[in-house]
């Protein structure tokens, strides 16, 4: 990654990756904030970095992805108080929930957290990251490829399937990336939108869901999960990657290169025809700008 003294970083979430990306970024050089909703979760998770990176310089900001009124009061406060922020990777995120839930806002939980939590703080942020030529990691997914958006049933009210509704939130984060490259360089807002995924990763997550499979679940952790997937630590690299090579190409999407994308070295990750289709991007971001209320009009002058 090269030195990040200097630079300013944030990272959403306090579990799964979020440990091994802010690591990362610390041992760079970079002054850290962690954004999640507890504090108590997230000053901990920091205190076990700063043992393992001595003198890491990190932050804790709370702030609730499932409650819009959290949002957006915290990207008053970003403004207000924070003069440079040089990365943003959008990392929380809710997985394949067994049932359909929904945020304070009624929001299907995996598609408001993932995608429309994210939009709304980058989105109400653009003033602080143009002014820090910052770069914008949103995280996606090889389940990006299981279908497509049905507009009149974002929230998977008619139809709710795990897995589906799960690759749908990272469908939109991966085309988000990709609208946020385009608008950034048809205004000159100076900002490079990369997406990023970590193939499988063998996180606390991933083990917590297999205790829920009795017997199988048991086996596939011994068996299939180690063969399949990689630590935390190495899928990171994608996302830090992402987050600062010089050649992470803005609108590009990164991932491991073996075992379909699995895991492996960090390369060019493949994506559907459909993933790419500027019209769709563009219709989503005018939905999700309704959904919100957080519109690029009103914080960023054409």
């Amino acid at each position: 990654m090269g030195s990040l003294d200097g630079k300013v970083a944030m990272v959403t979430g306090t579990s799964g990756l979020c440990t091994a990306i802010v690591t990362g970024l610390a041992r760079a050089g970079a002054h850290v904030i962690m954004a999640g909703r507890s504090v108590e979760r997230g000053e901990a998770v920091l205190d076990k970095i700063r043992a393992e990176v001595p003198g890491a310089d990190l932050s804790f900001r709370q702030v609730d992805l499932a409650d819009l009124a959290s949002v957006k009061a915290f990207t008053a406060r970003m403004l207000a108080e924070v003069e440079q922020l040089d990365i943003l990777v959008c990392n929380a995120a809710v997985m394949a929930e067994l049932g359909r839930s929904e945020t304070r806002d009624g929001f299907e939980m995996m598609f408001g957290v993932n995608h429309l939590a994210h939009f709304a703080m980058v989105v109400g942020l653009l003033p602080l990251l143009s002014a820090s030529g910052a770069r914008v990691v949103s995280l996606s997914s090889g389940a990006h490829k299981y279908g497509e958006f049905d507009f009149d049933d974002l929230q998977s009210e008619r139809a709710f399937k795990p897995m589906v509704a799960y690759g749908k939130t990272k469908l939109a984060c991966l085309m988000f990336a990709k609208e946020l490259q385009r608008r950034s360089a048809a205004n000159g807002w100076g900002i490079r939108s990369v997406a990023a995924h970590p193939g499988f990763a063998r996180t606390q997550g991933v083990h917590d869901r297999l205790r829920t499979v009795p017997v199988l679940g048991w086996i596939a952790g011994k068996t299939v999960v180690p063969l399949l997937s990689h630590p935390p630590e190495k899928a990171a690299h994608a996302i830090l990657f992402a987050a600062t090579s010089p050649d992470a190409e803005g609108g590009g999407n990164y991932g491991p290169q073996a075992w379909n994308g699995l895991k492996g070295p960090v390369g060019p990750a493949s994506t559907t025809d459909y993933a790419q289709r500027a019209d769709i991007a563009e219709r989503l971001w005018e939905v999700s700008e309704d959904l919100t209320g957080v519109r690029q009009a009103d914080v960023m002058a054409d």
